[in-house]
């Protein structure tokens, strides 16, 4: 793990990574002068070389874990694609400025207004999986390009061809500049190292364990980041369930990438009523049955919901869809699916990311794209009515606590004592001034 490696490790890491983050600065600083709409407009020059090079994209991605050129481009390549014209379509509206005036202004700051800003961090280290070495950390980078960000790209161990491979057929035959999203050799002990050096933001996506100890590793250096970790995604099927549905569902979700997929169905918590009808559905499909706990109601499968630390996702099936959403709301749980499992995830507006033990901060949607930046807020204020800044006076705090029950008490005849109260103070308060 991260934190077991030795000093010497770190020492060799050094001096390439020093270059990199100097390099990853020098083209951040330059790449945010640019608009959000001019940085969506070029993700859209990358979404067409994406596509022109999609089955070579997939062929490699497909020798990483051993898996079908089809299946990569099904599960990796097309929802890179669709996170490409997401980010295209709405970075902008997305990352717009909202403006703050008049309305709802407290009445003790006349002419303040105020104007909140989305800013990019500068440079984000991604620490890469080996289960999705393509979609994850690309569709993270086109984040955090739109936000106007540079990226380093930490590629797991014997992981890298897809990502090296996506840099030299795509960053480098578009306007983006190859300082602005850099590729890391595959050692943990590179990440831990460029941490130290100062990066502004890590998306980590591995292993709780992993997780956890590059977690000490940024808390050291108060770097801010967004977790990706494991999942023990529970399958749901309630007793009024369309058990072939949820069986076939099941099945996709294990074989899925070889079962190697975060949210692939751990276990599997079915109602008394239909559990021996969900195995035999589940041997026909020659699916694994032994992870199927029975459970008499919806306030038992829910106590074992709760006592499952991680939080990732969960399915449910059911054919009454407003009383499995009702139960979606109970499950601590970064996300739910409702009749279908994983797939529906791959939608590019859909906000990715889990709770307790399965981390922290999401990735993709729009909230993806904001936790790509920080939120300035920058105030003005027109008037020369300011009072703060005249010296305290003896009866102040009876002047406050005469406008706090004005402004805030039930009550038309609370709020006209206080602000008669307020009328005979200020006279008094003018009088000593």
């Amino acid at each position: 793990m991260i934190a077991e490696l030795d000093a010497e490790n770190m020492l060799e890491a050094a001096p390439g990574v020093k270059t990199a983050v100097r390099c990853a600065r020098l083209a951040q600083a330059e790449w945010a002068k640019h608009s959000v709409r001019v940085r969506a407009q070029m993700i859209g020059a990358l979404r067409s070389l994406i596509a022109d090079h999609a089955l070579s994209l997939a062929r490699t991605t497909a020798a990483v874990g051993n898996r079908t050129a089809a299946e990569k481009m099904a599960s990796e390549v097309l929802p890179l694609l669709e996170t490409a014209r997401f980010l295209q379509k709405n970075a902008a509206r997305v990352l717009a400025a909202k403006r703050f005036g008049r309305r709802g202004r407290p009445l003790w700051l006349p002419g303040h207004s105020f104007v909140v800003e989305r800013r990019p961090f500068g440079v984000i280290l991604i620490v890469a999986p080996a289960n999705y070495p393509l979609f994850l950390p690309a569709a993270q980078m086109l984040h955090a390009l739109a936000a106007g960000n540079a990226i380093l790209l930490k590629p797991a161990p014997s992981a890298s061809a897809p990502l090296q491979q996506f840099l030299e057929q795509i960053i480098a035959r578009s306007q983006i500049s190859p300082q602005l999203v850099q590729i890391l050799p595959e050692s943990p002990a590179v990440a831990r190292a460029v941490v130290r050096e100062g990066v502004d933001k890590v998306v980590f996506t591995g292993s709780s364990d992993n997780g956890r100890d590059f977690l000490a590793e940024l808390a050291a250096q108060n770097t801010p980041s967004v977790m990706e970790l494991s999942g023990a995604d529970i399958v749901f099927v309630r007793a009024d369930a369309d058990l072939k549905l949820a069986a076939k569902a099941i099945a996709f979700g294990r074989r899925l990438n070889g079962g190697n997929t975060c949210m692939a169905p751990a276990s599997i918590v079915a109602h008394t009523s239909i559990a021996t009808l969900l195995r035999e559905e589940l041997r026909r499909l020659n699916a694994e049955t032994d992870a199927i706990i029975v459970v008499r109601d919806d306030a038992q499968a829910l106590e074992i919901a709760h006592a499952d630390q991680h939080g990732l996702g969960a399915s449910i099936f059911s054919r009454d869809e407003s009383a499995a959403r009702v139960w979606a709301r109970q499950l601590r749980t970064g996300f739910v699916t409702i009749n279908d499992l994983i797939v529906p995830t791959a939608d590019p507006r859909f906000p990715f990311g889990g709770v307790r033990k399965s981390g922290f901060g999401v990735t993709r949607g729009e909230e993806g794209l904001l936790e790509m930046t920080y939120p300035q807020a920058i105030a003005t204020r027109r008037t020369r009515f300011l009072p703060h800044l005249e010296l305290a006076q003896p009866g102040d705090a009876d002047l406050f606590a005469a406008f706090a029950r004005f402004t805030h008490s039930n009550g038309f005849a609370n709020r006209l004592r206080a602000l008669l109260a307020i009328v005979r103070l200020s006279r008094i308060r003018k009088g000593k001034s």
